[in-house]
Protein backbone atom coordinates (compact mmCIF):
# COMPACT_ATOMS: atom_id res chain seq x y z
CA UNK A 1 0.00 0.00 0.00
CA UNK A 2 1.20 3.57 -0.83
CA UNK A 3 -0.45 6.66 -0.90
CA UNK A 4 -2.74 8.61 -3.57
CA UNK A 5 -3.85 12.63 -3.93
CA UNK A 6 -6.90 12.30 -1.52
CA UNK A 7 -4.27 10.83 1.57
CA UNK A 8 -1.76 13.47 1.16
CA UNK A 9 -4.37 16.50 0.27
CA UNK A 10 -6.03 14.70 4.05
CA UNK A 11 -2.50 14.57 5.86
CA UNK A 12 -1.66 18.16 4.38
CA UNK A 13 -4.80 19.80 6.09
CA UNK A 14 -3.86 17.91 9.36
CA UNK A 15 -0.16 18.96 9.59
CA UNK A 16 -1.62 22.34 8.78
CA UNK A 17 -3.80 22.13 11.75
CA UNK A 18 -1.30 20.84 14.57
CA UNK A 19 1.94 21.65 13.62
CA UNK A 20 1.48 25.18 11.66
CA UNK A 21 -0.58 27.83 13.15
CA UNK A 22 -2.81 30.12 11.57
CA UNK A 23 -0.08 32.37 10.07
CA UNK A 24 1.50 29.60 7.92
CA UNK A 25 4.56 29.75 10.63
CA UNK A 26 5.63 26.42 12.00
CA UNK A 27 4.55 26.05 15.24
CA UNK A 28 8.23 25.48 16.75
CA UNK A 29 8.89 29.18 15.76
CA UNK A 30 7.53 30.21 18.91
CA UNK A 31 9.97 29.23 20.61
CA UNK A 32 12.11 32.33 19.08
CA UNK A 33 9.48 34.48 21.97
CA UNK A 34 11.05 32.19 24.25
CA UNK A 35 14.33 34.08 26.18
CA UNK A 36 15.58 30.88 27.35
CA UNK A 37 14.83 28.52 24.81
CA UNK A 38 17.91 26.08 24.02
CA UNK A 39 20.43 26.70 20.97
CA UNK A 40 19.48 30.81 21.29
CA UNK A 41 22.39 33.22 19.90
CA UNK A 42 22.30 36.72 20.55
CA UNK A 43 24.39 39.50 18.72
CA UNK A 44 26.13 41.74 20.75
CA UNK A 45 25.89 44.91 19.02
CA UNK A 46 29.29 47.34 19.00
CA UNK A 47 26.76 49.79 21.11
CA UNK A 48 26.18 46.91 23.96
CA UNK A 49 22.41 46.45 22.43
CA UNK A 50 21.47 42.63 22.35
CA UNK A 51 19.59 41.44 19.14
CA UNK A 52 18.33 37.56 19.89
CA UNK A 53 18.50 36.23 16.54
CA UNK A 54 18.55 32.47 15.80
CA UNK A 55 17.31 29.64 17.88
CA UNK A 56 18.68 26.89 15.96
CA UNK A 57 16.18 23.86 17.88
CA UNK A 58 13.21 26.11 16.63
CA UNK A 59 14.76 26.61 12.96
CA UNK A 60 15.81 22.91 12.32
CA UNK A 61 12.29 21.87 13.36
CA UNK A 62 10.65 24.36 11.58
CA UNK A 63 12.69 23.33 8.37
CA UNK A 64 11.71 19.95 8.52
CA UNK A 65 8.10 21.00 8.43
CA UNK A 66 7.93 23.17 5.84
CA UNK A 67 9.90 20.38 3.76
CA UNK A 68 6.85 17.87 4.99
CA UNK A 69 4.73 20.29 3.93
CA UNK A 70 6.32 20.77 0.34
CA UNK A 71 6.05 16.73 0.09
CA UNK A 72 2.62 16.82 0.74
CA UNK A 73 1.88 19.71 -1.66
CA UNK A 74 3.89 18.39 -4.06
CA UNK A 75 2.20 15.52 -6.75
CA UNK A 76 -0.26 16.42 -9.06
CA UNK A 77 -0.47 12.22 -9.24
CA UNK A 78 -1.24 8.86 -7.74
CA UNK A 79 1.81 8.08 -9.04
CA UNK A 80 3.66 10.77 -7.81
CA UNK A 81 2.31 10.55 -4.37
CA UNK A 82 3.15 6.58 -4.26
CA UNK A 83 6.78 7.49 -5.31
CA UNK A 84 6.89 9.73 -2.84
CA UNK A 85 5.26 7.54 0.07
CA UNK A 86 8.72 6.23 1.53
CA UNK A 87 10.66 10.07 1.13
CA UNK A 88 7.47 10.91 3.16
CA UNK A 89 7.83 8.31 5.94
CA UNK A 90 11.75 9.22 6.07
CA UNK A 91 11.03 12.95 6.45
CA UNK A 92 8.71 12.24 9.26
CA UNK A 93 11.62 10.04 11.43
CA UNK A 94 13.67 13.42 11.03
CA UNK A 95 11.05 15.25 12.44
CA UNK A 96 10.74 12.69 15.41
CA UNK A 97 14.70 12.79 15.91
CA UNK A 98 14.72 16.55 15.64
CA UNK A 99 12.06 17.00 18.14
CA UNK A 100 12.74 14.54 20.51
CA UNK A 101 16.77 15.75 20.77
CA UNK A 102 15.14 19.08 21.41
CA UNK A 103 13.00 18.06 24.32
CA UNK A 104 15.61 15.59 26.00
CA UNK A 105 18.16 18.36 25.85
CA UNK A 106 16.14 20.82 28.68
CA UNK A 107 16.24 20.44 31.79
CA UNK A 108 12.43 20.55 32.67
CA UNK A 109 10.87 17.95 30.36
CA UNK A 110 11.52 14.50 29.59
CA UNK A 111 10.92 12.37 26.46
CA UNK A 112 7.95 9.71 26.38
CA UNK A 113 8.27 7.82 23.22
CA UNK A 114 4.41 7.73 22.41
CA UNK A 115 3.23 4.78 19.91
CA UNK A 116 2.42 7.26 17.11
CA UNK A 117 5.79 8.13 17.82
CA UNK A 118 7.38 4.20 17.52
CA UNK A 119 5.65 3.56 14.67
CA UNK A 120 7.60 6.30 12.89
CA UNK A 121 10.54 5.13 13.84
CA UNK A 122 9.69 1.23 13.06
CA UNK A 123 9.45 2.43 9.83
CA UNK A 124 11.98 4.83 8.78
CA UNK A 125 14.52 2.07 10.35
CA UNK A 126 12.82 -0.67 7.66
CA UNK A 127 12.65 1.57 4.99
CA UNK A 128 16.59 2.59 5.42
CA UNK A 129 17.68 -1.16 6.23
CA UNK A 130 15.31 -3.81 4.77
CA UNK A 131 17.89 -6.39 4.45
CA UNK A 132 18.11 -6.35 8.62
CA UNK A 133 14.53 -7.52 8.58
CA UNK A 134 13.96 -9.77 5.51
CA UNK A 135 16.42 -10.67 2.65
CA UNK A 136 14.64 -9.80 -0.61
CA UNK A 137 15.51 -8.60 -3.79
CA UNK A 138 12.81 -6.01 -3.61
CA UNK A 139 10.19 -5.05 -1.06
CA UNK A 140 7.22 -5.34 -3.46
CA UNK A 141 4.02 -3.29 -2.58
CA UNK A 142 0.86 -5.64 -3.26
CA UNK A 143 -0.22 -6.58 -6.97
CA UNK A 144 -3.02 -7.91 -6.06
CA UNK A 145 -1.91 -11.37 -6.74
CA UNK A 146 -1.64 -14.73 -4.62
CA UNK A 147 1.45 -16.12 -3.69
CA UNK A 148 2.54 -19.67 -2.82
CA UNK A 149 4.09 -19.68 -0.50
CA UNK A 150 2.31 -16.69 0.46
CA UNK A 151 3.90 -13.36 0.76
CA UNK A 152 5.11 -12.16 3.40
CA UNK A 153 3.24 -8.92 5.04
CA UNK A 154 5.39 -6.36 6.10
CA UNK A 155 3.30 -3.91 7.67
CA UNK A 156 2.58 -1.98 11.70
CA UNK A 157 2.00 -5.42 13.13
CA UNK A 158 5.12 -7.05 11.84
CA UNK A 159 7.67 -4.04 13.00
CA UNK A 160 6.01 -3.58 15.90
CA UNK A 161 6.57 -7.66 16.61
CA UNK A 162 10.19 -7.17 15.66
CA UNK A 163 10.66 -3.94 17.70
CA UNK A 164 9.80 -6.40 21.00
CA UNK A 165 12.36 -9.21 19.44
CA UNK A 166 15.98 -9.71 20.62
CA UNK A 167 18.57 -9.96 19.27
CA UNK A 168 18.65 -13.80 18.60
CA UNK A 169 14.85 -13.85 17.58
CA UNK A 170 15.53 -11.48 14.88
CA UNK A 171 18.47 -13.42 13.12
CA UNK A 172 15.95 -16.65 13.44
CA UNK A 173 13.03 -14.32 11.95
CA UNK A 174 15.03 -12.97 9.52
CA UNK A 175 16.49 -16.68 9.05
CA UNK A 176 13.32 -18.34 8.06
CA UNK A 177 11.83 -15.55 6.02
CA UNK A 178 15.03 -15.45 4.04
CA UNK A 179 14.10 -15.34 -0.04
CA UNK A 180 10.52 -15.22 0.28
CA UNK A 181 8.25 -12.49 -1.54
CA UNK A 182 7.47 -9.80 0.98
CA UNK A 183 4.56 -7.07 0.43
CA UNK A 184 4.84 -4.00 1.99
CA UNK A 185 1.75 -2.37 3.89
CA UNK A 186 3.00 1.19 4.67
CA UNK A 187 1.17 2.81 7.50
CA UNK A 188 -2.56 4.01 7.59
CA UNK A 189 -2.67 7.70 7.20
CA UNK A 190 -4.66 7.87 10.38
CA UNK A 191 -1.39 6.99 11.63
CA UNK A 192 0.37 9.18 10.52
CA UNK A 193 -2.28 12.15 11.82
CA UNK A 194 -1.65 10.71 15.35
CA UNK A 195 2.27 11.09 15.01
CA UNK A 196 1.45 14.77 13.55
CA UNK A 197 -0.71 14.99 17.09
CA UNK A 198 2.09 13.69 18.95
CA UNK A 199 5.04 16.03 17.41
CA UNK A 200 2.41 19.02 17.96
CA UNK A 201 1.70 17.60 21.82
CA UNK A 202 6.06 17.93 22.34
CA UNK A 203 6.70 20.92 20.44
CA UNK A 204 3.77 22.42 22.52
CA UNK A 205 5.54 21.44 25.67
CA UNK A 206 8.96 22.58 24.79
CA UNK A 207 7.60 26.14 24.51
CA UNK A 208 5.16 25.92 27.36
CA UNK A 209 8.34 25.03 29.61
CA UNK A 210 10.84 27.39 27.81
CA UNK A 211 8.37 30.37 28.09
CA UNK A 212 7.97 29.46 32.06
CA UNK A 213 11.79 28.91 32.18
CA UNK A 214 13.90 30.58 35.40
CA UNK A 215 16.52 33.56 35.15
CA UNK A 216 19.11 31.02 33.94
CA UNK A 217 19.76 31.94 29.92
CA UNK A 218 21.26 29.34 27.24
CA UNK A 219 21.67 31.96 25.15
CA UNK A 220 25.43 32.29 23.38
CA UNK A 221 26.37 35.69 22.62
CA UNK A 222 28.50 36.81 19.51
CA UNK A 223 29.85 40.27 19.87
CA UNK A 224 30.17 41.88 16.45
CA UNK A 225 33.29 44.90 16.36
CA UNK A 226 32.93 47.29 13.59
CA UNK A 227 35.54 46.43 10.62
CA UNK A 228 38.55 48.82 10.82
Amino acid sequence: MTYARADFRRLLATLRGTLITREGEPLSCALHDAEHSHGLLTLVLPDGKLLPLHVAEACNIADVIKSVERILNMPRSNVACSELSEVLLLRLDVLREYIAAAVKRHDGLSYTETEADRVIRRWAGFLKHPSDYVFAHRCLASWELSFDPPAIQIDCAFLAAWDAFRPAERDQKKSDLAHQVVEVELPEVAKIEAFFQSSAKHVGDLIRVSLLAGATTNSHFIHLRPIE
